[in-house]
């Protein structure tokens, strides 16, 4: 009995540091994703000199998009990856 609580103790720590890692890595996406808009803000700036109000803001909206997309797609993958080690670790603890 000792030995199955102890691997059912080890499997929770793991799924608690695993998210945990999850969250930091949002915390990273959203930190780049900041530094990414203040680049972005900076360049529409820049092109938007000359061009009318809508087309700024259209164009502004759509740089935006093209980084969330970037941003969603590396975190997808990091919870694909998250997500098929916990279920390595699920696997090996049922072969014991």
């Amino acid at each position: 009995m000792s030995k199955g609580f102890s691997a059912e103790r080890y499997i929770n720590t793991l799924c608690i540091v695993l998210l945990l890692a999850l969250v930091g890595v949002g915390f990273a996406v959203m930190y780049k994703t900041t530094e990414s808009n203040t680049v972005t803000v900076d360049v529409a700036r820049i092109q938007a000199q000359n061009k009318s109000r809508v087309v700024r803001e259209v164009a502004l909206l759509t740089v935006e998009i093209r980084n969330l997309e970037k941003d969603m797609d590396t975190v997808l993958e990091t919870l694909n990856k998250i997500k098929d080690e916990i279920k390595e670790k699920t696997a090996k603890k049922r072969l014991k």
